[in-house]
């Protein structure tokens, strides 16, 4: 059985303004991160992504993230997670192995480092004509991005180091136009 997991990064904060002196887990989208997500929406209904499940952090920023790109996920249902803030990528994989095996697909939200760090701990190889992609991730994994990970796997518990097959990710400049 194929289980599928998205991993998802917060899109941009605002580090200025009023919201400048805030603490980390308090700190907002920024103008431009709401914008990147309502793109990340649109792209997610575009291709009638489906997602069972979605866990998130319980930081702001993954939870207004969350209300923007809910939208193109035809609003799955959601758990807002402390252990998923700051995770790093160990227990965020400890934390897939233990999602349900009723959950055919997941999407976490979450937070660098430990978001670029499980994806790259997970991937195994790039799918189809994601080589190019695959070498991007390696590099940076910005705000707003999505990495989409395939398991042949046939419970969340067997999800492991280097089984994973990336078939996306997508940051929110490929979304530009033009």
């Amino acid at each position: 059985m194929t289980r599928t997991l998205y991993l998802l990064r917060h899109a941009k904060s605002d580090r200025s303004g009023p919201d400048a002196a805030l603490k980390d887990h308090p700190r907002p989208l920024s103008r431009r991160g709401r914008k990147d997500a309502e793109r990340i929406a649109a792209r997610f209904a575009a291709d009638a992504l489906t997602v069972d499940r979605v866990y998130c952090s319980t930081a702001k920023r993954t939870r207004e993230t969350f209300d923007l790109v809910r939208k193109g996920l035809d609003n799955p249902p959601a758990s807002f997670r402390d252990a998923l803030y700051l995770a790093p990528a160990e227990d965020l994989i400890a934390f897939v192995q233990a999602i349900p095996d009723t959950v055919k697909s997941a999407m976490l939200i979450g937070h660098n480092p430990g978001l670029h760090d499980a994806a790259l701990m997970l991937v195994g190889r790039a799918g189809r004509g994601q080589a190019e992609a695959l070498d991007r991730l390696r590099t940076k994994y910005p705000t707003g991005a999505l990495c989409a990970l395939s398991f042949d796997v046939p419970s969340w518990k067997k999800v492991g180091m280097g089984l994973g097959t990336m078939t996306a990710f997508v940051r929110p400049r490929d979304l530009d136009d033009g």
